[in-house]
């Protein structure tokens, strides 16, 4: 259906909609910029002589009335008097006001005026509302009496023009009229643009991993159609990712058969082996020694595929729990005689499996395709950006785990009561270091650093490492899934892996949060149902 409406929008189009919006609010600001105008050449002066006009109407109109009830008993000489007094009156104004005052009757012919006075003998019928807008106000006032009858005031000294008070009307004007224009355009855009906003927020979730993302479809218009294009996009990807992942998973389960029949039969075929002369016999156990390595290394292979397949970001911190992290790295630490452990004592929700996943693939990367020794170190830090900084009490050697000093672990420098010297140092050093735990903000981050003594990778290979099946050194073995593995498990718990040149050796940094934004937010949620 949308695609039918494609091209074809008319009025409907963003476009259209854009440009007409623009179009009458510019033609109103012009229209709204004109009255502005016309409103601060306008001074108070023109309100003042209306005000005085009506005082003089107010004041003759009793013998106007009388002069038409005299009229209308045919007594014309009294009749005659009250105009007298009127134009006496007009007279004593022009004096105290010097002002031109004229009298009009209902026909609006001119019956009387002041001395000096040449008024137009005709009243002319008033100019339309709109030409007044568009020409500049004229210098008299014309008042109408209950009566019919028309005054006309005009000071016969024109006013002094007040530039500076006009043009300030002007500017404080102009502002107000952009102030409310900018409103007003800031709601056109905004209900137009307010859609894009949404996809282009559901495009960024789209892109971190989140494939079950849908945007509304509603309207007759591009974004609809742009809409519409997103979600079929969106829903074929969720599809192609669900059916990857699928097919690695069976495909990962059903390598595990024939790769279990082939060592059962190669555990067969060495009993049988037994019967040969030993020469033969030795060659056999070395064949076979070849491909129980190839097996091992296809069979690593298949659970790494395997654990991806079942590794999703959005997902992989449901079944998280509090892990010991010290714990779980020394675990880890005991299978590498050439690894050292300097740790501090961290803690964060994860899932154990996949982070023991990670630090032994790591341990794996540094000893096949790093330069043992490998020096490992465990801390944490309040802010991600310290993450490159390693605490001097690590590099010093002195780390503790516990409290009591019967816990710690193993320090460069052990306690020896044959030098009372070398002990004193260290529990100095001891001291001052714990003193520096108590200060240290609270920790937010989990850092994993693992450095061997290679002389680190080249900048511009850094990023391609962490992709599937890339070795710098094509005569390493490996899988060449391991980095990308450890990658995609820091991902799933949003944290972040990197790699640098550290005092001249490779060194390999994960920080992860201690505790993820998903986790925190599932929180969040309970306490409110939990108010509710």
């Amino acid at each position: 259906m949308h695609s039918a409406h494609h091209g074809k929008f008319g009025f409907r189009s963003i476009s259209a909609r854009l440009f007409i919006s623009v179009f009458l609010a510019l033609v109103g600001f012009a229209i709204a910029f004109a009255l502005l105008s016309q409103f601060a050449h306008n001074n108070s002066d023109s309100a003042r002589n209306r005000a005085v006009a009506s005082q003089i109407m107010t004041q003759i109109e009793p013998f106007l009335a009388e002069a038409e009830n005299l009229s209308a008993q045919n007594n014309l000489l009294q009749a005659r008097f009250s105009l007298v007094v009127i134009k006496k009156s007009f007279d004593i104004f022009d004096e105290s006001l010097n002002a031109k005052i004229g009298l009009y009757d209902p026909q609006g012919r001119l019956v009387l005026q002041t001395e000096n006075t040449e008024l137009p003998t005709v009243l002319l019928p008033e100019p339309p509302w709109i030409s007044e807008i568009f020409s500049p106000a004229p210098p008299h006032t014309i008042i109408e009496s209950t009566l019919g009858y028309s005054l006309w005031y005009e000071n016969r000294t024109p006013t002094p023009e007040r530039p500076l008070m006009a043009w300030f009307n002007l500017f404080s004007g102009t502002i107000l009229l952009l102030a409310i224009m900018s409103a007003v355009l800031w709601w056109i855009s905004h209900s137009i643009t307010w859609r894009i906003n949404q996809m282009s927020r559901q495009m960024s979730r789209l892109g971190e991993g989140d494939f079950s993302v849908r945007v509304s479809e509603d309207g007759n218009d591009e974004i609809a159609v742009l809409a519409h294009g997103f979600n079929q996009s969106a829903q074929k990807i969720e599809q192609l990712i669900n059916a990857n992942s699928l097919l690695l998973a069976h495909a990962s389960h059903e390598f595990r058969t024939p790769i279990t029949r082939i060592r059962l039969q190669i555990e067969m075929m060495d009993m049988l082996a037994a019967r040969l002369d030993d020469d033969t016999k030795a060659k056999f156990d070395k064949r076979a020694a070849a491909v129980n390595r190839d097996l091992t290394g296809l069979n690593d292979l298949v659970e790494s595929i395997l654990l991806v397949s079942r590794l999703d970001a959005g997902h992989a911190l449901q079944a998280a729990e509090q892990v010991d992290l010290y714990e779980l790295t020394r675990q880890e630490c005991q299978h590498y005689p050439e690894a050292t452990l300097m740790a501090e004592p961290i803690s964060l929700l994860a899932q154990p499996k996949l982070l023991t996943h990670l630090v032994r693939n790591l341990l794996n990367n540094a000893m096949i395709h790093g330069v043992p020794p490998i020096e490992v170190y465990l801390y944490g830090v309040a802010d991600a950006k310290d993450a490159t900084t390693i605490p001097q009490s690590l590099l010093d050697g002195v780390c503790c785990i516990d409290e009591t000093d019967a816990e710690m672990t193993q320090p460069t420098e052990m306690l020896d009561a044959k030098s009372p010297k070398k002990t004193s140092d260290f529990l100095k050093r001891l001291t001052r270091t714990k003193e520096k735990e108590k200060a240290k903000p609270q920790p937010n981050f989990a850092v994993l650093a693992f450095i061997d003594q290679g002389l680190g990778i080249p900048e511009d290979k850094r990023e391609d490492i962490f992709s599937p099946f890339v070795r710098l050194k094509q005569e390493k073995k490996g899988s060449g899934l391991g980095l990308s593995l450890v990658s995609q498990i820091v991902e799933a718990h949003q944290g972040k892996i990197s790699t640098d040149t550290w005092q001249g050796h490779t060194r390999f940094l994960v920080v992860l949060p201690l505790k993820p934004k998903a986790v925190v937010n599932a929180d969040d949620k309970d306490k409110d149902k939990a108010k509710t």
